[in-house]
């Protein structure tokens, strides 16, 4: 137990200015001894301020921190962290992808024997018996930079845990969007480790987005906003409403904008397509269609968007677009043809962190700007801002760094690069990933205007009631192909879940890949 009765975490007037903005102001906040106490508030409330105060990358201005009934030093160290039995999964997971499983499992408290020598045949069955806790079978010697993203999310979980077996009265375990990464079929280990831990008298810190997660597995919940704490509840007394009202401090409205069926031209084709997963793939997609692909970990679905835009090349197949053959087109050739693709990693893959919202925006149409003597910088702002303040970006200041925006609004200032340039085909991979339930409703209203407009969207998603309130029709993947097609009365959410989880009476109709409709 906890000296004296104290709570586990007992975080106190926490102030964090960053300029004029004042990220957390005057935020006490105490988790109890064997508690899972979920830590809401839409990007930018200043939730992974707290998070980075407690792990040593930011000092706050003014507060203090208790674990255990004792001080936390601020900014802490690692060593100072793991004294105090705190352990953390950050969102970026903090592996590293040229180290093996076992490496980044162990390093840093890897046992030795005689001479200072590692016990490696010791370590890999401690590392096998770690992973098979989570049914995660794993070869401890592979690189973790093989891994699927589900398995490097497991894997950083797993890490973390093992650091908390040594406090037989618990420890702090810190998930910050620990599922932000895992499809719905992967988040029930997740939560079997967090009841894992719960019951040898751990407490844990959950940051997540996905309120349904929040409802089930959290015994209180705290909000932020703005920088400060607006409520902490127990869960019991909440609902999903209850919850978006408390972190938007407002009713949200409809979340899903409304959607009908557009029957029009086809504007692209994809016959025969291979990849890695997928397998002679063809299919049609409709001018203002708002196509959805799904599937569980590894069917394919989410290949799709890399094949079609030359992300990743294709083994066979043909990209036809308006009825002219692209083959299969690298990115550059791609975009050229009308064809933007916003992938789902947002940071390594989709922006520019270093560099200005302006450039971030602008990128993809850059040639608009050249003028007799080089680029036309003003042009280039006043397209830049416009966009920020259409897409409702914040702060609506093109000069800022893209980093410095909270993920929603990156995410918009993302999306307004390629609507800026309006594509005939828009390729989405987890565009809601690791967004706040506001911004979520700003870009579902951005795509469905963007639909309206007469853009193509093929849309990659395991967020089921997304794909059912937003699209017109969705594909279910299994093993590289189509296996169902949802549409009209029978695309629901439970219905998606059903067909990816191939149960017979799923509704829809089974799909021939080589059918392009």
């Amino acid at each position: 137990m906890t000296s004296d009765g104290a709570p586990m975490l007992a975080a106190r007037r926490l102030s964090k200015r960053f300029g004029s903005t004042r990220a957390l102001d005057d935020v006490t906040l105490e988790v109890a001894p064997s508690e899972v106490h979920a830590l809401l508030g839409q990007n930018g409330s200043g939730k992974s301020t707290l998070i980075k105060v407690l792990s040593g990358y930011h000092a706050p201005d003014e507060g203090a921190i208790d674990v255990r009934g004792r001080p936390l030093p601020l900014p802490p160290s690692a060593d100072d962290a793991r004294r105090l039995g705190i352990s953390f999964v950050h969102q970026d997971l903090g592996l590293v992808d040229s180290l093996s499983v076992l490496d980044n499992l162990r390093v840093g408290r890897y046992e030795t024997g005689l001479g200072g020598r590692i016990r490696w045949r010791d370590e890999r069955r401690r590392a096998r018996a770690l992973l098979r806790d989570f049914e995660l079978a794993l070869d401890p010697d592979v690189r973790v930079g093989r891994l699927a993203q589900t398995e490097k999310a497991i894997v950083a979980i797993v890490r973390a845990l093992q650091d908390l077996e040594q406090w037989a009265g618990g420890g702090l375990l810190v998930l910050d969007e620990p599922t932000a990464s895992l499809p719905e079929d992967e988040v029930r280990r997740l939560f079997a480790a967090v009841e894992h831990a719960k019951e040898r008298g751990s407490s844990v810190l959950f940051v997540t987005h996905r309120l349904d997660e929040v409802l089930a597995i959290s015994d209180r919940v705290s909000v932020l906003r703005d920088g400060r704490l607006v409520a902490t509840r127990p869960t019991s007394e909440l609902d999903h409403a209850s919850l978006v009202t408390l972190i938007l401090g407002r009713e949200l409205g409809e979340l899903y904008p409304p959607v009908e069926h557009r029957p029009a031209a086809t504007v692209l084709e994809v016959r025969g397509l291979a990849g890695s997963v997928v397998r002679d793939l063809s299919l049609a997609l409709r001018e203002g269609e708002v196509l959805g692909l799904t599937g569980l970990v590894g069917a394919g679905h989410d290949e799709l968007p890399y094949l079609v835009s030359g992300a990743r090349r294709a083994q066979a197949g043909e990209v036809v677009l308006r009825g002219r053959s692209l083959g299969l087109p690298s990115p550059a050739e791609a975009a050229a043809a009308g064809i933007g693709f916003l992938p789902g990693d947002r940071q390594r893959l989709a922006g520019i962190p270093r560099a200005r919202v302006r450039e971030n925006v602008t990128v993809a149409g850059l040639t608009r700007y050249r003028g007799r003597f080089g680029l036309d910088a003003r042009r280039e702002r006043r397209d830049a801002a416009a966009t920020l303040e259409r897409l409702q970006v914040h702060p609506r200041d093109p000069e800022r760094r893209l980093a410095e925006l909270s993920g929603g609004n990156q995410q918009k200032a993302l999306l307004g690069r390629w609507l800026q340039v309006r594509p005939a085909v828009l390729l989405l991979d987890e565009p809601t990933h690791g967004v706040d339930v506001g911004s979520r409703q700003a870009i579902f209203g951005i795509l469905e205007q963007a639909a309206e407009a007469g853009t193509s969207i093929l849309y990659a998603s395991a967020e089921y009631d997304d794909l059912a309130h937003l699209c017109d029709r969705v594909l279910v993947f299994h093993r590289g192909r189509v296996v169902r097609e949802l549409s009209g009365a029978a695309l629901t959410a439970d219905a998606v879940a059903a067909a990816c989880y191939h149960v017979p009476d799923a509704g829809g109709a089974p799909v021939d890949s080589a059918d392009p409709g």
